[in-house]
């Protein structure tokens, strides 16, 4: 019984260490933001100007990951990721797997540990088009390695365009899906139930959006951990894209709202993120950087309108 007893207060103590350390960086990250009424930059080391895409954390924190245009005015991305050292961020490097193919949108599972979703033009099998079009596919880091990237198989959309994706801690997954001619655009679910992700289904709140209303263009959403709010980008009159907010009630989805009119100040900016605990939204804006708004600032003040 003795070494099963050491063993068990071994694994207590390594557990207990790694619990205080993710604690550590999550408060040497988002101490100093926590109580900010209006966005901020975040980051700025990683950013460059007009070449800043849309970023995640890892499980830990601890590593940025986000992409960037190869070459302009054509669709050539990669992937990086910048690791964080207690007071800053590290010279951003590619991803192992990122060399060769164009691959953007990375996002980390929250229910499975050091697995990275991401979009890629590489070619899904099965795929008879001409050119391959923007898809789910997936690695995974195994002893501080990527393993070279496999199809998500499960993501069915093959010949569409889709993009922008977020994922729930129950592991749901969000995402914009274009058809081949560029004709229509969908938001799409994928939810996982017993450990395996389903075919993906219309979500029918933000399609109802765009059909309800052609003078806004609804880019992308982010929706938070729990599902309890998402943040929407949305372009009105051909304005700059803008960040909304609509949370969830007993009946639906509230109506967005932009976030700028709840808390006086500019929320224009693109690519939304919500970091993993619900409490933070990290955003760009014209592509130029990183910025960051604790969720408290604008769930707050808004005014319940179910749609």
């Amino acid at each position: 019984m003795k070494p099963i007893i050491i063993c068990l207060a071994l694994y207590a103590c390594i557990a207990g260490m790694l619990s205080c350390g993710n604690a550590s960086i999550h408060d040497s990250l988002f101490s100093k933001y926590r109580d900010n009424k209006e966005p901020v930059p975040f980051a700025p080391g990683l950013a460059i100007k007009g070449n800043t895409y849309k970023g995640c954390f890892s499980n830990d924190y601890a590593t940025f990951y986000f992409f960037r245009h190869q070459v302009p005015n054509r669709e050539d991305y990669r992937i990086y990721q910048s690791a964080f050292t207690g007071s800053k961020w590290k010279e951003p490097e590619l991803i192992r797997f990122s060399d060769s193919v164009s691959d953007l949108y990375p996002v980390i599972s929250t229910i499975e540990k050091d697995k990275l979703f991401f979009i890629s033009y590489r070619r899904t099998p099965g795929d008879t088009s001409a050119k391959p079009n923007g898809n789910f596919w997936t690695s995974s880091k195994v002893a501080d390695h990527w393993q070279p990237p496999v199809p998500f198989a499960e993501a069915n959309l093959i010949y569409n365009y889709n993009s922008q994706p977020c994922i729930t801690a129950n592991g749901t997954i969000y995402f914009t899906s274009h058809t081949p001619d560029w004709s229509k655009t969908l938001t799409y679910k994928m939810v996982c139930k017993n450990g395996h992700y389903q075919n993906p289904e219309p979500f029918h709140f933000v399609n109802q959006l765009r059909q309800e209303d052609t003078g806004r263009t609804v880019f992308e959403i982010a929706v938070s951990p729990d599902e309890s709010y998402m943040v929407l980008t949305i372009a009105e009159n051909r304005q700059d894209a803008r960040l909304f907010v609509s949370r969830k009630t007993q009946q639906a989805w509230t109506a967005p709202i932009y976030i700028g009119n709840i808390i006086k100040g500019d929320m224009t900016g693109n690519f939304p993120y919500i970091t993993a605990d619900g409490e933070f939204l990290i955003f760009t804006r014209h592509f130029d950087g990183f910025f960051i708004l604790p969720a408290k600032a604008f769930l707050k003040g808004i005014e319940i309108k179910e749609l």
